[in-house]
């Protein structure tokens, strides 16, 4: 068998991304949202690779904050946005006659929020691998650390990548 010599560093690592994951849970889930009324001052074509094919639109207001919205256009200038406490993230466009919640696509909403779901799942599979006394192999060891490293990386480039 395998005798991890960083286990402790790893175990550490693994705990410190627990927690970052937990805290978006808890802004998104726990914290109160902040409202403001806010004016569309510009709006982008979000389209797909180098085709005509325009997959959705992305927003610019006069208070500086950026939404993307999935195949469909605002219609009205004047938006009510609910934010997250800490991160700031848009959750809830409404105008006064519709709800555009549920095709945000930027922050922490949709394919994102998918990626951080199973980085928190891989990160706790692996803290409680590493954290046992059975011996593991070497390739047990790389599974649990890289798959969630990669896991990590893949949330951290679509995070910067979409916001």
């Amino acid at each position: 068998m395998f005798d991890i010599k960083n286990r402790r560093y790893v175990v550490w690592g693994l705990v410190a991304i627990l927690f970052a994951v937990s805290m978006v849970f808890v802004d998104l889930f726990l914290f109160p949202y902040q409202e403001s009324e806010e004016t569309i001052v510009a709006y982008s074509l979000i389209k797909q690779g180098k085709s005509d094919t325009v997959t959705g639109y992305h927003f610019y207001t006069d208070k500086g904050t950026e939404f993307s919205l999935e195949q469909d256009f605002v219609k009205e200038d004047v938006v009510v946005l609910s934010r997250t406490t800490l991160y700031k993230q848009v959750v809830r466009v409404k105008t006064e006659k519709r709800d555009y919640s549920s095709l945000l696509s930027s922050g922490f909403n949709g394919f994102s929020l998918v990626l951080i779901v199973v980085l928190t799942f891989s990160t706790i599979i692996g803290l409680i691998k590493l954290s046992g006394t059975e011996p593991l192999t070497v390739n047990q060891y790389q599974n649990y650390v890289l798959f969630t490293g990669f896991m990590l990386f893949c949330v951290v480039s679509i995070w910067l990548v979409f916001n």
